[in-house]
């Protein structure tokens, strides 16, 4: 199974089984039991091998946070919102069409349009600083972006995205453009200053994506 899969049976298995023991009495309908439920779940499932290892991370995640977080872990917001999004984005399983050069342009296109400063002409192959005196920027590897797609302009591995500027107005902007991104630094990239994102062939990435604000329940 893709990751998109596992993560989706991990999140879809926990939710409906929480709702289960709802439904049966065995639990109180509120925060702290759902929270106390959600992580002694994750736990249980980590322990018996129930998932594939793709998603080993968010469940040891989710198990650290319940232990040292209880009721605030949110462990039950943050699977809805996952839900919420893989199924969204990949209704019918892992299935997505292809990610083009044309929409990686339209992209560069619509953040100059919205006064961002790009570059996309240069090599990037150490730590380097963009001077834009206080402009949101946006870089990529002009060999990395000949690499990433390849003759009839399909993205056919994975592209880095050095980004400096609001979060959520990017995210939002690039899933706009049929895109979905996962994130590898918040700051400290090979861009100074710069947070680093890959987005991925038909994007079927192999971790948890960067989850867009709109599509949260």
């Amino acid at each position: 199974m893709s990751y998109i899969e596992d993560i989706k049976s991990v999140v879809d298995s926990a939710l409906a089984e929480l709702e289960e023991a709802k439904a049966s009495g065995k639990l109180q309908s509120n925060p702290v039991s759902e929270e106390s439920f959600l992580c002694r779940w994750v736990a249980q499932a980590v322990k018996k091998q129930r998932f594939g290892n793709s998603v080993s991370k968010e469940m040891t995640a989710w198990v650290q946070q319940g232990r040292s977080m209880g009721k605030h872990a949110n462990i039950k917001g943050q699977m809805q919102h996952i839900a919420s999004v893989y199924h969204h984005h990949f209704p019918q399983g892992d299935e997505h069409s292809a990610i083009t050069k044309s929409q990686f342009d339209a992209l560069v296109a619509a953040l100059e349009e919205a006064d961002w400063m790009t570059h996309t002409e240069y090599e990037i192959n150490r730590k380097v600083r963009v001077i834009s005196d206080g402009q949101h920027s946006f870089a990529v590897c002009n060999i990395a972006l000949g690499k990433s797609f390849n003759e009839e302009g399909e993205l056919i591995k994975p592209l880095s995205l050095y980004v400096r500027g609001p979060e959520s107005w990017f995210i939002e902007t690039v899933r706009e453009h049929g895109m979905l991104m996962t994130k590898v630094t918040d700051y400290k990239s090979i861009v100074k200053y710069h947070g680093e994102y890959q987005i991925w062939p038909r994007n079927q990435a192999d971790r948890l994506l960067v989850l867009p604000e709109s599509l949260k329940p």
